[in-house]
């Protein structure tokens, strides 16, 4: 049976929107605690739905690590000349203040980029592309494997369910659906609704629809 433990649900329907020139943008977490020394500190979570033929600006301070990805669409970030789309994450480090142009490449669809943001010492500037390999099913993938702690996202079929040990006793689970419905840690998540949830040890999950995408980090409280 599991245990009920402390959380705090963000529903996507209470979720604002603000509708720039460029793009629609959506706080989906800020963190406004203030955290001295603490690595990978999750800071905020972004959802930009970036109109056609668009681009827009993220700002990154120093001492950030910040995680870009693609819902849907197709993306470049900056100049770089590599197209970015669903099943990919970028990862930029900034040891100084620096801005990121995201361009939708798409002249007739819009693209959806979750831009997720930690607090993190870093020495020197890098970027680098992960793939996520979302082709199989009912497994946890790796966002990125230079993290000190995990964060996984992955597709399941429906009454597929997952388990997590945490590494760390004091971590707690950011999570956040993509897509579909689960039942998070007994707490029902649908469609981008997202979840902090602190005092676990182990974290159990069920998919409650076909293509179910869940993703989680595992946290400093």
């Amino acid at each position: 049976m599991l245990v009920q433990t402390p959380s705090k649900i963000l529903k996507s329907d209470y979720r604002f929107w603000d509708l720039a020139p460029s793009a629609a943008i959506a706080d989906v977490y800020k963190n406004e605690r203030k955290v001295g020394g603490t690595d990978h500190t999750l800071y905020e979570v972004l959802e930009f739905v970036i109109y056609r033929d668009s681009q827009n600006l993220v700002t990154l301070k120093a001492d950030q690590k910040a995680i870009f990805l693609p819902l849907y669409g197709k993306i470049r970030i900056n100049n770089f000349q590599k197209v970015i789309e669903a099943g990919e994450a970028v990862i930029f480090e900034a040891s100084e203040d620096q801005d990121v142009f995201i361009k939708n490449i798409l002249t007739d669809e819009d693209a959806d980029v979750l831009v997720i943001k930690f607090n993190k010492k870093i020495t020197e500037n890098s970027y680098r592309i992960n793939h996520l390999d979302l082709e199989i099913r009912n497994k946890l993938n790796f966002i990125d494997t230079g993290f000190s702690f995990p964060g996984f996202i992955g597709i399941f079929d429906g009454r597929e369910v997952g388990r997590y040990i945490l590494k760390e006793r004091n971590n707690g689970i950011f999570g956040m659906v993509i897509n579909g419905a689960f039942e998070f840690q007994n707490r029902l998540l649908e469609n981008r609704d997202a979840v902090l949830i602190w005092d676990i040890e182990e974290l159990e999950f069920e998919a409650l629809s076909e293509n179910a995408i869940i993703l989680f980090f595992e946290i400093p409280e």
